[in-house]
C-alpha cells in the first residue's frame, strides 16, 4: 500500500489535478458562470462569519502622521476586535486639491524579514537590492492616494510570540475562515476606509501587489466590485500540474488549506488561478510575470490559460482590458513591473 500523505515528504507528493476551464463557453453567460466560480471561491477561503461589523461600517483612526518630504503619510488604524484590526500606511501627495484615483498596494507574503505595509510603503527593503519594490511611495508621488496595509499574521497583525504566517491564534478565533479568507475581507474593507476619504475619487479605485500581494489583488476584486482596475505582478499561475514541495505550500495553513485533500491529485482542484482570474472580466487587468519565476514553473500551461483569458475579454467586447507584461529575471517586482503598473493605472483610474 502507499504511504498516506501524513507519511509522505513535501518533496514527493503528487501533482495537483485539474482541467482547463472552457471560457469560450463561460463567456456566453458570463455573470452565472462568474457567480458559479465564485461560490467555489468562498468555498475554498470560507465565508465571512455571522456577527461581523456590515460591510462600509469601518472607520480609520489616525495613528501617526508624517512628513515626507513631497508626501504625507498617516499610519491608520481600522476593523474591529470582531474582524480583526488592520494597521495600514496611507500616502498621498501634498499637492493633491481634487479627489485623486486611489490603489489598494498589497505586499509580497514576506515570512522573514516580517515587513508587510512597510515594503511598498517605502519603510523597509527592497528584498531584491535595486528593485522599485515601494510602489506605494512610487504611486504616491504620481499622484494616487495609496493604502497600504498589513495582511493577517504578518506585520503589526502578527500576534505577540508568534512567528510570521503562524494562524494558530487566528485559526482558533475564526473556525470556519482562513487567512486568505480574511485577507480578501480585509481589500474590502480598505476600500470602505478610501471611499470615507474625502482626496480620493470613489470611481476610480485600484488593487495592486506582488507575490501574495499580486495573488489577494486577484482575489480581493473578485469579490469586490467597487474596485475598477487591478494589476498582479508575478501573483498566479494555474496549480494543475504542480506538484512537491510548492503543491504541499499551497495547501498549508497560511494559504489555501482546504486544498490539502486535493495533494498527490486525491481529488480534482475546486477551482484553479485562472478562473479566478476570468472572475474580474471585463474590467482591466495586467498580468505582470517574469521569465524565470520558479514560484510558478508550469509555464506552458500558464500561457494557455493566459491566451484563453485574452479570448475571454475580446469576447465580451474588452479586448484592450486584458494585457500581460513579460519581464525577465525572476520572482521580483523589477523596474519593466513598475512602469508597466504604473502605465497601466494611469490609463484605467
Amino acid at each position: 500500500m502507499g504511504a498516506s500523505q501524513e507519511d509522505r515528504t513535501p518533496e514527493s507528493m503528487g501533482a495537483f489535478v485539474g482541467t482547463s476551464p472552457d471560457l469560450r463557453h463561460a463567456a456566453r453567460d458570463l455573470i452565472t458562470w462568474q457567480q458559479d466560480r465564485i461560490e467555489a471561491l468562498l468555498e475554498l477561503i470560507g465565508r465571512p462569519p455571522a456577527g461581523l461589523p456590515p460591510a462600509g461600517t469601518s472607520e480609520a483612526h489616525v495613528v501617526e502622521r508624517h512628513d515626507d518630504g513631497d508626501l504625507w503619510r498617516e499610519k491608520i488604524r481600522y476593523g474591529e476586535p470582531e474582524d480583526d484590526v488592520v494597521w495600514a500606511w496611507l500616502l498621498r501627495a501634498k499637492t493633491l486639491t481634487d479627489p485623486a484615483p486611489a490603489v489598494i498596494c498589497l505586499p509580497g507574503s514576506f515570512m522573514t524579514p516580517n515587513w508587510g505595509k512597510d515594503a511598498p510603503a517605502g519603510l523597509a527593503g527592497p528584498l531584491v537590492p535595486g528593485a522599485p519594490e515601494a510602489y506605494g511611495v512610487d504611486l504616491a508621488c504620481q499622484g494616487f492616494v495609496t493604502l497600504c496595509p498589513d495582511y493577517p499574521c504578518c506585520g503589526e497583525r502578527t500576534a505577540p510570540g508568534l512567528r510570521s504566517h503562524d494562524t494558530s491564534q487566528l485559526d482558533a478565533r475564526f473556525p470556519s475562515w482562513t487567512r486568505v479568507g480574511l485577507s480578501a475581507w480585509d481589500v474590502s474593507r480598505a476600500v470602505d476606509i478610501l471611499l470615507t476619504r474625502a482626496e480620493v475619487d470613489a470611481d476610480r479605485i485600484g488593487v495592486c501587489g506582488w507575490s501574495q500581494g499580486g495573488q489577494m489583488s486577484i482575489i480581493g476584486a473578485a469579490l469586490d466590485k467597487r474596485i475598477r482596475a487591478v494589476v498582479s505582478v508575478c501573483g498566479w499561475g494555474p496549480l494543475r500540474g504542480v506538484d512537491g514541495a510548492r503543491a504541499y505550500n499551497w495547501a498549508q495553513r497560511y494559504n489555501f488549506p482546504r486544498l490539502a485533500p486535493c495533494l498527490d491529485g486525491a481529488r480534482p482542484l475546486p477551482i484553479d488561478f485562472d478562473e479566478m482570474v476570468a472572475c474580474l472580466a471585463p474590467r482591466p487587468f495586467l498580468d505582470v510575470r517574469a521569465e524565470e519565476d520558479d514560484t510558478f514553473p508550469n509555464r506552458a500551461e500558464a500561457d494557455s490559460a493566459l491566451e484563453a483569458l485574452q479570448a475571454l475579454w475580446r469576447t465580451v467586447g474588452s479586448p484592450d482590458a486584458f494585457a500581460v507584461t513579460r519581464a525577465s529575471g525572476g520572482h521580483a517586482h523589477g523596474r519593466v513591473a513598475a512602469d508597466a503598473q504604473l502605465q497601466w493605472l494611469r490609463r484605467w483610474l
